[in-house]
């Protein structure tokens, strides 16, 4: 599998930076070729515990086995022979901790350190299928995790862990197989009671007395397999020795500094770290993809653009519980409260339906959404099998935010909520904080790797994360913008402080936050950095001239529209690019002509697809087996929530559309990238319910039964969603992808027309559908050739995602390297100088006014127009009043045109159902705004709008707080089609 970790060639020494939090080792493992393929014993059976188990040792000379008696090694019987596969059964996809002590030299061991690494062994025959192997040929992958934190030395206290005197004489660790090297740690209650624990849980039907009676053939038995497992790693000559170098916390002059540079996209994301030594120019090779390690599934690593989904679940590295009882209560602890990514949307799939929430497909969707929720977010435990969900309110994370949500070291002044989360009732915003600090996590956690450093020069220096980067759609509103800075900038503290760094330490500063540079310009970048540096050898000029319209004027120009379809909104920017010196000496200037971004984009063609050609299908099967009206029954299942509806069916609603419908559709728009009419493909196959997901995803049971059951209600005979056929119509797909996006692209066109461009960009994933060009030449917003779709497009050998024709391949890609190329522009590119600090977020709102049912913004319902939000003294006409009669909603758009799409902004309604019943009688009342200014610390209202008067309609004042003005940017306050499962909206 693609997402198997890479399996690096380790040195020996291998080195791992102190302080870097839980680093992990990756190897394969066959076991068959082993030279050693059984361990021996003698038990005492004395009840004398690890004192009782005597281990042989293996002559591989004589292929004998024998034991030390009085100095001598002799042959004898043994009562206690483990071979292969009983030595791995007992620990296979467990966390067990494994003697890797300090030695001395002459390879003799300390005692200790003793709770520090921790391994776990996956069969992936397990995992995919009898027969499976790597591309290496393993079966058994194995994942060696080490704890990097220090203990400092203490007289009586057991050596639990490395400590900065070890670092400091550069001591070295190695595993301790022999029974004599590693006997008194078989010794440790805490480590033979996890011991235990694990063989016991090869037979869960039978109790601890059967076990004991009936399975166990010596009472040492669980210890002696244990004893062979560790005889097997060791056989296998997999695991190096290491050393501790360095510090992460505070790592010094001779780090590396590290950017981080995210794209956050509603539907996925995609990151970027950048290194930079300081020896000269920048090397673009130096960056390398941002990584993310799954916490259920260690041998995993996604090294690609990822779902931006997100799961509150809990990392365990097995039984800690009893690690505290051996003295290190912060053993293996991964402090951060979510998953986010493919492991995150595999936890969500797997849950049965019946809990309450535990996560949301997007935390950009939500940034408005700053009040609390009503029910407490709960951990997913589908991993763990547990039959009950525990509150998300634990951990380290946990003890620095609010019942909210909220930072605690960044609240106002007053705020009540001022104590450690008990209720977790975290609002819908600050999932983002969540959600990023598992990412600046994972981010420390890579670039500190062993390996990921071996793959670079001065591998054995610390890293240091000196800034992060992130980009944001052209179209987002200020408001919107600026709490996504913000919690991109609580998110890093939390991190730190979880970590126990000093945020504000002058010899390691935390990282910057930069919040600046758009998606859709971040793309250009790519484009012009290939040309212009690569494909014309720097000549800037020379390309410009071939390729520029030249609009008038003598100033040569090149003028670029970029069109971004991502999952959540589809965005326009038109930028013209300028050169200013002479020769091949020169640095390009961008300036803005015009910006524009639309909510409807990827995941609404998404919605579409399903509703015509995944849901007909099931009403078709349903009709057959004589459900009467089955659109009415899918529209009662999946068509949001009623009253009298319980929890469960709302829960299994949501599940319905993450397990079923998403993963059908998500299957037709791949086949529909790859549509080609003209290559005489088949247009239309027919495919059974069963091939839309493979063994890992297949629907739960209880999904499958919500269905079924409703249909047999209604009066079906046989009906079973398993053995359906959907039909995957080609020509059908393409109509519906042009049909669902004309409307946005339409106007985007109009603008790119009007501005004369000299090259037009496609990107985004949608933008690999055949239909999204087809539609885009239709409307000719300028030549064919002059059309670039980026997935096409070949960059070259330097772009660091780039497929195996040099070509981009995943459009999503662009944003974070044209945000890199922006990073590296201004002073640190050779052969490519460019003014990123020109590109300047503007406002797109002109006209503001309240949205009519339809989405539109109507000239009649405008209030304020030729609204300029960039100018920070700048204020609302106090002559201007908004009529309000009852709950509205309130947006704008930039052109002064009723059809042209319109942005949400803003809910206005009364603050309370009493509100409501005493002031409709006396509308309309006139409500005044004017502009927020910027709270010192922890706000949210940051660069805001807000109310400062009302009047009824007899003119007379009315109490400000009767009515809220909240910031709102989704339809629906109750959420996304992909939060609620709602398919049935008509």
């Amino acid at each position: 599998m693609s997402d198997l970790a890479p399996l690096p060639r380790y040195p020996q020494p291998t080195t791992l930076i102190a302080k870097s939090g839980v680093q992990f080792l990756d190897f394969g493992l066959e076991p068959s070729k082993l030279v050693v393929k059984e361990w021996r014993f003698i038990d005492a059976g004395q009840k004398k515990g690890a004192d009782d188990l005597v281990q042989f040792e293996y002559d591989a000379t004589r292929g004998v086995y024998e034991v030390v008696e009085n100095g001598r090694r002799v042959e004898k019987p043994s009562n206690l022979d483990i071979g292969i596969k009983d030595a791995l059964v007992p620990f296979i996809d467990k966390w067990v901790p494994v003697p890797f002590f300090q030695v001395r030299p002459g390879r003799m061991f300390k005692d200790g350190p003793g709770d520090w690494a921790r391994v776990r062994v996956v069969d992936l025959e397990l995992r995919h299928g009898e027969g499976f192997r790597d591309e290496h040929g393993f079966r058994y992958r194995v994942v060696l995790a080490f704890d990097t934190g220090l203990l400092p030395e203490t007289e009586g206290r057991a050596y639990l862990a490395p400590s900065a005197k070890d670092v400091a004489a550069g001591a070295t660790f190695m595993l301790a197989p022999r029974q004599a090297d590693n006997h008194w740690f078989l010794r440790q209650d805490w480590l033979r009671q996890w011991v235990d624990e694990l063989f016991r849980e090869l037979y869960p039907k039978l109790t601890a007395e059967q076990i004991e009676t009936d399975v166990k053939r010596t009472p040492e038995e669980p210890m002696g397999r244990y004893l062979a497992f560790v005889g097997l790693l060791h056989e296998s000559g997999i695991l190096p020795p290491v050393k501790l170098v360095g510090d992460a916390e505070r790592p010094g002059r001779g780090a590396i500094d590290v950017d981080l540079v995210l794209d956050v996209g509603n539907s996925r994301t995609c990151g970027m770290l950048i290194e930079s030594t300081g020896d000269g120019p920048a090397n673009l090779n130096d960056s390398y993809e941002l990584a993310l390690r799954d916490l259920t599934n260690p041998e995993r690593v996604y090294a690609k653009p990822f779902e931006s989904r997100m799961e509150f679940a809990q990392a365990t590295f097995g039984k800690n519980h009893l690690s505290r009882q051996g003295g290190r209560t912060d053993a293996f602890i991964w402090p951060t409260l979510a998953r986010i990514g493919p492991e995150a949307t595999r936890l969500a799939s797997r849950r049965r339906g019946t809990e309450g929430n535990t996560g949301m497909s997007s935390p950009k969707r939500y940034l408005w959404d700053t009040d609390p929720q009503r029910r407490e977010w709960l951990f997913n435990n589908s991993a763990s099998g547990e039959p009950a969900a525990s509150a998300a309110n634990s951990g380290p994370l946990a003890q620095l935010v609010n019942t909210r949500g909220e930072a605690l070291h960044r609240l106002p002044p007053g705020d009540e909520d001022d104590l450690p989360v008990f209720e977790p009732r975290y609002s819908r915003s600050s999932m983002m904080t969540f959600a990023l600090c598992e990412i600046l996590l994972q981010a420390l956690a890579q670039m500190n790797s062993a390996a990921q450093r071996g793959r670079r020069a001065h591998a054995e220096a610390p890293r240091r994360l000196r800034r992060l980067v992130m980009t944001v759609p052209p179209g987002m509103p200020l408001a919107e913008r600026q709490i996504f800075k913000r919690r991109a900038e609580t998110a890093r503290d939390l991190v730190w402080m979880v970590l126990g760094w000093k945020r504000d330490d002058p010899e390691a500063p935390a990282p910057e936050v930069f919040l600046e540079w758009d998606e859709a310009s971040c793309t250009q970048l790519v484009y012009l950095y290939t040309e212009v540096a690569r494909n014309w050898g720097g000549d800037a000029r020379a390309f410009f001239e071939a390729r520029s319209r030249r609009r008038g004027g003598d100033e040569l120009g090149l003028r670029v529209a970029s069109v971004d379809i991502g999952g959540g909104t589809t965005d326009l920017i038109i930028n013209t690019y300028t050169i200013e010196g002479r020769g091949t000496s020169v640095t390009l200037h961008p300036e803005q002509n015009f910006r524009e971004g639309f909510n409807k984009a990827g995941d609404d063609l998404l919605l579409r697809v399903i509703q015509q050609h995944v849901l007909p299908p099931i009403e078709a099967g349903m009709n057959a087996a004589g459900v009467a009206n089955p659109d009415d029954l899918l529209a009662e299942l999946l068509g949001g929530d009623r009253g009298g509806e319980d929890v469960e069916q709302r829960n299994l609603r949501r599940q319905f559309a993450l397990q079923i419908a998403m993963p059908i559709g998500i299957a037709m728009l791949s086949a529909a990238e790859s549509y080609a009419p003209l290559d005489g493909v088949a247009s239309s196959e027919a495919r059974p319910f069963a091939s839309f997901f493979d063994a890992a995803s297949q629907p739960s049971n209880e999904v499958i039964a919500f269905i079924n059951d409703a249909a047999k209600r209604r009066g079906a005979r046989d009906f079973n969603l398993r053995q359906i056929t959907i039909p995957v119509d080609m020509v059908g797909i393409d109509e519906t992808i042009q049909a669902e996006l004309k409307n946005v692209l339409t106007p985007l066109c109009e603008l790119i027309h009007v501005h004369a461009c000299d090259a037009l960009l496609l990107t985004g994933r949608p933008s690999r559908l055949p239909a999204i060009r087809t539609l885009i030449l239709k409307l000719l917003p300028l030549a064919p050739d002059r059309v670039i779709t980026m997935h096409d497009y070949r960059a070259g050998a330097w772009y660091p995602f780039r497929d195996p024709r040099l070509r981009v391949g995943d459009p999503k890609t662009t944003v974070a390297v044209g945000a890199m190329i922006c990073a590296l522009g201004q002073s640190q590119l050779s052969g490519f100088a460019f003014r990123s600090d020109k590109l300047v977020a503007r406002s797109t709102a002109r006209y503001i006014g309240k949205i009519e049912g339809g989405g539109r913004l109507l000239r009649e319902d405008v209030y304020y127009q030729d609204v300029n939000l960039d100018d920070p003294e700048y204020i609302l006409p106090e002559d201007r009043s908004i009529p309000f009669r009852g709950p509205m909603t309130l947006g704008f758009r930039q052109v002064d045109l009723e059809r042209w799409p319109t942005t949400r902004l803003y809910a206005l309604e009364y603050a309370s159902k009493q509100h409501g019943d005493r002031l409709s009688r006396r509308t309309p009342l006139q409500i005044g705004l004017r502009r927020a200014r910027p709270s010192e610390k922890g706000g949210v209202d940051v660069e805001n709008v807000e109310i400062v008067r009302i009047v009824d309609a007899t003119d007379s004042p009315v109490d400000r707080a009767a009515v809220v003005l909240r910031l709102q940017t989704l339809a629906h306050a109750e959420g996304y089609w992909l939060d609620t499962g709602t398919l049935k909206t008509v």
